[in-house]
């Protein structure tokens, strides 16, 4: 038996973001009746940490007047810390936008604005090597 899919099936954007070891999904979608924005279960204005919380929406209020105020949106992130949390959600929120809008008006915004939102960050911790505790610190020599 097949599955029917169903009628917001269709409406519904996923999109994932990651900054240093912080990973965010975003589940995007249409609704008339409760748009909101939340954060693992949290609605976002309940997010005490306000440069946390500003980081989070700025793709939003980047976009401005583009922006309506009709999508339901739900984000999970986990890793990190919270600023790296932080990142990993703007990321996410970027890229979940720019899918739903498709235009080339909100791309170059975001490119002009920080190409890293849509491109992603390639910087990766670096590996441990022997002779030290870390990748570029060495163990003390003593002389005497």
């Amino acid at each position: 038996m097949a599955k029917k899919k169903s009628k917001e099936a269709k409406d519904i954007i996923l999109e994932s973001g990651k900054r240093r070891t912080a990973v965010a999904r975003v589940r995007l979608m249409e609704s008339d009746t409760n748009p909101a924005i939340r954060v693992n279960g949290l609605h976002v204005d309940a997010i005490t940490n306000e440069y946390a919380r500003r980081t989070m929406l700025e793709p939003i209020t980047l976009l401005g007047d583009i922006y309506k105020n009709n999508l339901n949106i739900k984000i999970k992130v986990h890793g990190g810390g919270w600023m790296g949390q932080a990142s990993a959600v703007r990321i996410a929120l970027a890229r979940a936008l720019n899918k739903y809008y498709g235009s080339a008006e909100v791309t170059s915004l975001y490119n002009d604005y920080d190409r890293t939102w849509l491109a992603g960050d390639i910087r990766r911790t670096e590996p441990k090597k022997a002779g030290g505790r870390g990748a570029r610190a060495r163990f003390q020599k003593s002389y005497r």
